[in-house]
C-alpha cells in the first residue's frame, strides 16, 4: 500500500510539470484564461482518476494502461481547447512527452542506482530536478521553434508526428515491456539511446524548418520588394501627373508644354502654336466672385480641349493664358472654326467675353520654344489691342 501511495505522489508531482509544459507549449484559443482554468481542472480530474486506478488495481496495471488512462485523455483535451488544430497539437504534445520520457528514464535510473528497485519518491525527486534543468531549453529553443513552425507550415505535420510516434513507441517498449526497466537494469542504456534518437529526430526537424524558413523569408522579401516597386511606380506616376498637370483646370501645365515642344523640335516635326488669352477675366471676378472666375477658367479649358481634339494638345501657360499645340492635320486646322467650337462647348452659366489669340509656326517662325511662344504672345496682344480700340 505504501508503494502505491508513493506512486500516486509521484504521479501528482510529475504530472503537474507535464501539464505546465503543455500549457507553455500549446497556445489556447480565446478566452485564454477561462480555457486555462478548464484545462487545469480537467488535468486534475484525469490525475485523480489515475490515482484511484493505482490504488484500486496496483502499479503494474497502471504501468500497462497509463497510455489509455492518462495520455489519451490529455490529447483529446488539448485538441478541443488548443488554438491550433489536429497534427500541430499532436506534435506539441509529443514534444512535451519527449521531455517526460527523459525524466522517467532519469527517475528510474536514480531509483535503481540508490536502491536497486523502484523507489517512487526518489524517482519523483530526480524527475523534478530533470524538469527544472530542461525548462530553460523548452522556453528558449523548443517553444519558439514550434510556434514558428505552427504559424508558417500547414503541410507535412503527420510526417513529423510519424517519426516522433515511432520513437515514443520504441521508448515505451524499452521502458515497460515485458516489465518495468528497473527490473532489467541492463536496458537503461537502451532507454537513453531511444531518447537520443528522439532528440536527434527533433534536431533534424528544427534544422529542416530553419532551411524552409530561410527560403520562405527570401520569397517573402522578393514579394515585398515587388510590392514596394509596384507602389513606388504608382506613386511616381501620381507625382509625375501632379508635376505636369494644372491643378485648377486639369489640362497640361507649363512644364508639360516646354517638354512637348522640345520633343517636337528634336524630331523636327512641324507644328502650330496657338497662344490664347481670355478677355476681361478681371470683370468676371469683380462682377461675380473669384470662385466663379475659377469655374470660368475651367469651363474655357474644357471647351478648348474639346475643340482642339485630335489636332494636338492643350496647356495652361499662366493665369488666364493658354497654349494649344496643333501637331496633327495642321493644314486642316482653322482658328475661326476653333473659336466657334469653343463658344459652342462653353456651359458655365456666365456670359462669355471671348478670348484673343496669336499663332506661330515651327520651323518658319522660330526654332526654339521661347521664340515661338514670344511671337505668338505678341500677335495675341495685337488682337487684344484692336478689340479694345473698337469697343
Amino acid at each position: 500500500m505504501t508503494t502505491e501511495l508513493e506512486t500516486v505522489l509521484r504521479l501528482l508531482g510529475s504530472h503537474a510539470f507535464i501539464v505546465y509544459l503543455m500549457l507553455v507549449m500549446i497556445p489556447l484559443k480565446e478566452p485564454v484564461r477561462n480555457n486555462q482554468r478548464i484545462v487545469v481542472a480537467g488535468a486534475i480530474l484525469i490525475t485523480v482518476i489515475n490515482a484511484f486506478l493505482i490504488s484500486l488495481y496496483g502499479v503494474k496495471f497502471y504501468v500497462r494502461f497509463y497510455f489509455l488512462t492518462l495520455t489519451i485523455p490529455h490529447v483529446f483535451m488539448f485538441l478541443i481547447f488548443s488554438y491550433y488544430r489536429g497534427a500541430k497539437v499532436i506534435f506539441a504534445l509529443l514534444s512535451v512527452q519527449m521531455v517526460g520520457n527523459l525524466t522517467i528514464i532519469n527517475g528510474l535510473l536514480t531509483s535503481y542506482l540508490l536502491f536497486g528497485k523502484d523507489a517512487p519518491l526518489f524517482d519523483l525527486l530526480a524527475r523534478i530536478l530533470t524538469y527544472l534543468m530542461l525548462l530553460s531549453v523548452m522556453f528558449k529553443y523548443v517553444r519558439p521553434t514550434y510556434l514558428k513552425m505552427a504559424n508558417r507550415l500547414d503541410k507535412g505535420w503527420w510526417v513529423l508526428n510519424g517519426a516522433m510516434i515511432l520513437s515514443y513507441a520504441l521508448l515505451y517498449f524499452i521502458l515497460f515491456v515485458p516489465n518495468a526497466i528497473f527490473q532489467r537494469p541492463i536496458y537503461f542504456i537502451h532507454g537513453y539511446i531511444a531518447i537520443g534518437l528522439t532528440v536527434f529526430i527533433y534536431v533534424i526537424m528544427s534544422f529542416l524548418f530553419k532551411e524552409i524558413e530561410k527560403k520562405m523569408k527570401t520569397l517573402e522579401d522578393k514579394e515585398q520588394l515587388s510590392a514596394q516597386v509596384t507602389t513606388l511606380a504608382k506613386e511616381s506616376k501620381t507625382i509625375s501627373s501632379i508635376a505636369y498637370t494644372d491643378t485648377l483646370t486639369g489640362v497640361k501645365n507649363r512644364y508639360s508644354l516646354y517638354s512637348d515642344i522640345d520633343s517636337l523640335i528634336k524630331e523636327a516635326r512641324p507644328f502650330l502654336l496657338v497662344f490664347m488669352d481670355l478677355d476681361q477675366l478681371k470683370e468676371i471676378n469683380d462682377r461675380y466672385s473669384h470662385q466663379e472666375g475659377d469655374q470660368y477658367l475651367r469651363s474655357f479649358a474644357e471647351a478648348v480641349k474639346r475643340a482642339i481634339g485630335d489636332y494636338g494638345e492643350f496647356y495652361r501657360f499662366a493665369g488666364d493664358e493658354f497654349i494649344a499645340i496643333v501637331k496633327n492635320h495642321i493644314e486642316q486646322f482653322d482658328i475661326k472654326s476653333c473659336r466657334l467650337l469653343v463658344e459652342a462647348n462653353l456651359d458655365n452659366g456666365l456670359p462669355f467675353l471671348g478670348f484673343s489669340c496669336g499663332l506661330s509656326y515651327f520651323p518658319t517662325d522660330g526654332l526654339t520654344s521661347d521664340e515661338l511662344i514670344s511671337l505668338a504672345d505678341q500677335l495675341m496682344y495685337l488682337e487684344k489691342k484692336e478689340k479694345k480700340q473698337t469697343r
